[in-house]
């Protein structure tokens, strides 16, 4: 699946704080999900999520940075984001999900054990 790809600076991705180093030149931080409710009152019977997705930074091929998002898979993303992509979370610790990430850039691989798994 193609992951999409995030419009950042390079400066507010070098002072993000990362999640997980993933190795490979490929860094993830989760990424959250939690309206405000009184602005948004269709999300009043939804969770917060901690964990909705991830922001994957890497290098492209001619050595720039570059973002791409993936949505892991559960309820409220299937609520809220229906018809996207989405990536099943095999294992939390350490991050294991599945299909591979394609990214638009072409950078291609899998995270598994916590680690990026070149394609």
């Amino acid at each position: 699946m193609t992951a999409e790809a995030t419009l950042t600076s390079d400066q507010e991705a070098d002072e993000r704080e990362w999640d997980l180093d993933l190795g490979d030149n490929h860094k993830l931080a989760f990424t959250a999900w939690k309206p405000d409710r009184a602005l948004n009152p269709q999300y009043a019977g939804l969770p917060d999520t901690e964990r909705l997705g991830a922001i994957i930074r890497h290098l492209r091929p001619n050595g720039e940075p570059h973002e791409g998002i993936i949505i892991f898979d559960s309820e409220v993303a299937r609520k809220v984001f229906a018809g996207r992509p989405m990536w099943q979370v095999e294992s939390w610790e350490p991050l294991t999900c599945s299909p591979s990430v394609a990214c638009s850039c072409g950078d291609h691989g899998f995270i598994r054990g916590g680690r990026w798994v070149r394609a």
